[in-house]
């Protein structure tokens, strides 16, 4: 997945946490988001935490993510969303920032 965001804006992006058959997972636990961010012409550093965790919207599979505006300070974003529930897969997302 691929966005397209405002530099230096806070925003939130929604996203599933899916299996390895493409069904959500509901009430993911110990769920762990990092990114890392860079501008153009540099080289990705590595992985940070987040400021905020990923939350879900009920019991719907469907996640939600809080970027503070320092966090959306860069060129580009790339966003890993982990989770400890078995069979879950590490959502990936990457952010464009203009």
């Amino acid at each position: 997945m691929e966005l397209l965001r405002s530099k230096n804006v806070a925003t939130r992006i929604v996203f599933p946490i899916c299996d390895a058959d493409g069904d959500t997972v509901t009430a993911a636990a110990a769920l762990d988001s990092e990114s890392i961010g860079w501008n153009d012409n540099t080289n990705p550093p590595a992985y940070a935490d987040l400021t905020n965790e990923a939350t879900e919207i009920g019991t719907t599979g469907i996640y939600y993510l809080v970027l503070t505006a320092d966090e959306m300070n860069f060129d580009h974003l790339a966003i890993q969303i982990k989770t400890t529930t078995v069979g879950a897969k590490t959502q990936h997302i990457l952010i464009n920032v203009r």
